[in-house]
């Protein structure tokens, strides 16, 4: 038995009916894939400016501390000159 190629054609077109609900899945799947690039890239700058904005209040808390310190220091020396 042979194909024609209107057997041919006939089976081509039953195939793409066929994968056309899995074309829409993958297409719909790279749409989300890359929806969520983009979610990741904005999470790592988000991330980025927390980590910067952490580094910011350690190093004003450690100044803030480092003053009290002195100004405790500054003051006995001046309770005992007194």
């Amino acid at each position: 038995m042979t194909l024609t190629n209107d057997d041919l054609q006939a089976i081509a077109s039953l195939m793409d009916t066929k994968l056309q609900p899995i074309n829409n899945r993958l297409e719909k799947l790279e749409s989300e894939m890359s929806a969520m690039r983009v979610g990741q890239l904005e999470l790592k700058k988000e991330i980025r400016e927390v980590k910067h904005k952490v580094n910011d209040t350690y190093e004003l808390a450690l100044d803030a501390w480092g003053k009290s310190t002195e100004n405790r220091v500054w003051l006995e020396s001046i309770e005992t000159t007194s």
